[in-house]
This record gives C-alpha cells, sequence and structure tokens, in this order.
C-alpha cells in the first residue's frame, strides 16, 4: 500500500496530493435577496412549487415532507435559486450552518432567504466534492471558529466566502462519494424497512387491540370497563423546595422527571436524580410494574416503571392492575389510537392539553377477559417491536461507522486511490 505524504497548510496536515480552495474564488453563493423576502403568509400547504427553509434541512438532507409550497411568480422570480440535484445548501439564520445536499427533487423548488446554496465554479471541485466537503470537519470547525464566544444568529456570505478547505483529485472525490453513497443506501433502506414494520405493527394493533380479529383457541367474549374500575390512578408530589431533598447519594430514592425517557422508550430504568428519604412523604412512592404518564408532557404516553422510586405532581401512576390486565397488554392497549382519541375528547376546549387521574379512570378499555389472551396478543406485538428495535440499533451502527468512515476520508487519514 502507497504510504500518504502529508503537508502542512492554514487548517492543518493535508495529503500531498490534495489542494487549498476557498469559496469566495471557487465557488458561488447564492440566496434571495433581501427586497424579495417571502413572509410566511405567503407560504401554501399545497401547490406545484416547492419553498426550503432552514428548518427542512435535516442530517444533511432536506426533508421533502417539511417543506412549504409557493406561488409561481415567487418560484420564477430568481432563477439563481432554483434547487438542483447536488447543490449545497446552507441555513443562515435560526441554526446556523445546517447543510443539506440536494437530492430526489420532488417538485421544482425555490429557497427562502434564511438558505445559501453553493455550487462548484472550478473543474477541479466536482459538486459532490463540494457537498463532501461541507459535511466535513472542516465546515464544521469553520462554523465553531466563527461563533465562538459570540451570539452570533446569522451567517453572513462575507464571511461563508472566507471557508478555505482542502479537496482530493477528481478520481479520489469520486471515490469518496462513491463509498459514502454505498453506505447511505445500506441506511436508507433500514430506515425504510423500520417505517414498513411500524406500520404493519400499527395494522396489527388496530386489529388485534379491537378484537375485530382473534387468536386462535380464544372465543370468550370481551368487555368494556372503565381503567379505573380495576386499577388506581394517583397524582405525584413534589417535595418543596425540590433542592433541599436531591443527593448524590447512590442509596437515595430514583427521583423520575420527564427527561429520564426518550420518545420511544417503554421502560424507565434509570434517573439523573435521587431524593433523600425525607421526601418520600411529600411525594408518591411508585414500585416496578407500575405505570406512570405525564399529565402535560408527552400527553398521555405510558412509560413502564421498571424500577422504584418517587415522582413529581406532573405524573399520574396507574397501579393495583393486575387482576384484570397483563401488563404488556395494558401497555399496548393504553398506547392506541382509541384511548389516545378519548384523551384528546376530554381535553377538547382546553388551550392546554393536560391530564387528571379523573379522566384517566374514566378511559374506556375494550379487552379480553381473559389474561391468558392479552398475554397472547402482547406477545405478537412485543415481537414486532423487538424487530423494530433491532432494526433501529443496526441503522444507528452503521450511521455511526458512516461518521467515523468518513472523518477518515474527508481528513485524508484513509485513502481511496489505486
Amino acid at each position: 500500500m502507497k504510504e500518504t505524504k502529508f503537508k502542512n497548510t492554514e487548517i492543518g496536515k493535508i495529503p500531498e496530493e490534495w489542494k487549498m480552495y476557498s469559496i469566495g474564488k471557487d465557488c458561488s453563493v447564492k440566496a434571495r435577496i433581501g427586497w424579495q423576502g417571502l413572509t410566511t403568509s405567503e407560504y401554501l400547504q399545497t401547490g406545484h412549487y416547492g419553498l426550503i427553509t432552514s428548518t427542512d434541512l435535516i442530517e444533511g438532507k432536506v426533508n421533502w415532507d417539511t417543506c412549504v409550497f409557493v406561488s409561481e411568480e415567487r418560484y420564477k422570480q430568481d432563477t439563481n435559486i432554483i434547487v438542483k440535484n447536488g447543490d449545497v445548501l446552507v441555513s443562515k439564520d435560526g441554526t446556523i450552518g445546517k447543510v443539506a445536499v440536494v437530492s430526489n427533487i420532488q417538485y421544482p423548488t425555490t429557497l427562502n432567504s434564511g438558505v445559501f446554496v453553493i455550487r462548484t465554479k472550478n473543474e477541479k471541485i466536482t459538486q459532490e466534492g463540494l457537498g463532501l466537503v461541507f459535511i466535513s470537519p472542516y465546515f464544521k470547525d469553520f462554523i465553531k471558529r466563527l461563533t465562538a464566544g459570540s451570539t452570533i444568529v446569522h451567517l453572513y456570505q462575507k464571511d461563508i466566502v472566507n471557508f478555505t478547505f482542502p479537496i482530493p483529485t477528481l478520481p479520489e472525490q469520486h471515490r469518496i462519494a462513491s463509498a459514502l453513497t454505498s453506505i447511505d443506501n445500506l441506511i436508507s433502506s433500514l430506515g425504510k424497512l423500520i417505517e414498513k414494520k411500524k406500520n404493519i405493527k400499527q395494522g396489527t394493533m388496530q386489529q388485534l387491540l379491537t378484537g375485530k380479529t382473534r387468536l386462535k383457541g380464544f372465543s370468550e367474549p370481551w368487555v368494556k370497563r372503565k381503567l379505573g374500575d380495576n386499577a388506581t390512578i394517583q397524582r405525584g408530589g413534589s417535595p418543596r423546595p425540590i433542592e433541599a431533598y436531591l443527593t448524590t447519594n447512590r442509596d437515595g430514592i430514583n427521583w423520575i422527571k420527564i427527561g429520564d425517557v426518550r420518545p420511544n422508550d417503554k421502560f424507565i430504568r434509570h434517573t439523573v436524580e435521587k431524593i433523600i428519604p425525607e421526601g418520600i412523604s411529600h411525594s408518591r412512592q411508585v414500585y416496578k410494574g407500575d405505570f406512570i404518564l405525564s399529565n402535560s408532557m408527552s400527553f398521555g404516553r405510558p412509560y413502564i416503571l421498571d424500577i422504584d422510586g418517587c415522582i413529581h405532581d406532573g405524573w399520574l401512576v396507574i397501579k393495583d392492575y393486575s387482576n384484570t390486565y397483563d401488563m404488556d397488554f395494558l401497555y399496548y392497549i393504553l398506547s392506541s389510537d382509541a384511548v389516545f382519541e378519548q384523551y384528546i375528547a376530554m381535553a377538547a376546549g382546553s388551550s392546554v392539553k393536560n391530564l387528571n387521574k379523573e379522566k384517566v379512570a374514566n378511559v374506556m378499555l375494550f379487552a379480553p377477559q381473559s389474561l391468558a389472551e392479552q398475554q397472547a396478543i402482547a406477545a405478537i406485538l412485543t415481537k414486532m417491536d423487538d424487530e423494530i428495535t433491532a432494526l433501529e440499533a443496526k441503522k444507528t451502527k452503521y450511521e455511526a461507522i458512516k461518521q467515523g468512515i468518513m472523518q477518515q476520508l474527508l481528513t485524508g487519514k484513509i485513502r481511496l486511490i489505486s
């Protein structure tokens, strides 16, 4: 294998064959000029001409699902900002320095005033190579230096033109882009498979949790009951001031907060904070196997406790249900559209969606009387969840691999040369 020789530049060491370029000299930078500024009142929810804003730049790509539309007049107003596949987009307002490389254009599309479009004008730089530059550590470091110690909320053209960067030879640009595209395609395929599995699971829930489809061997009628008739629902409590009760002692009581859960979590298994035992009498003690749900944040979303602890007054606990409901079955039915629609109806007319113990107690659940049937239904849905979780872990792994490889390829530490 040929040994890579490096040379010193203003941004550090780069391979000898690589050259330094700048946005100002080697690229064009275009944006919607001030007098053409669009107002949100001009945004359309449907139409033929798309508009990309800075909020649509997600993880290096354009999220076409969140794009709005504009009139034909606004679309044609500036041909310089009509986007093409391969264009590099950079946010200049809000969270500055977000990047997306345009691909799979869905419809004729332009930009609002919060986004730059950057294109190569140097034959030694391919557009795909330019895209690699903007997802590289070099651009991230440039933005960090630009914003260090300041509260900059706007990226000016006079600043971005000063960005200097190294670029490999044309053949190596193509090889790097091809290698990363292969990984991207794999990640994209996994993402599509995950969505497909989620849709299948949602359809299965609609069938199994409504009794429309019954599992073989079960024929006993289902019954409709209020949750509160067969479970205890209580509100949490908050010792005040909470700072007086917090402890770093490992033997402290788990203090369960909404920040301890992620949106897709089923179980709560750890907490960031703990309280001293004296806080128990001012709070609500909860135990492994209990359900908790937020009465405002993550509205109505149930979580199963895999730990003991205490909850504040922003939580409700559901307990004493095991004579009537299997734990996993109850989780799925409390997560179902049928229950969520009841919560929405209860909150109708209120400016703030929130729940209390009376509302939750009055939720109607349609369920098998047989715990064995509940367990059989839950087993099917749990298996589906396990498959989805495994695929998501695989996707996360490949995303991490891509980041690692990209870091090496775009700094010349790994070379793709013949």
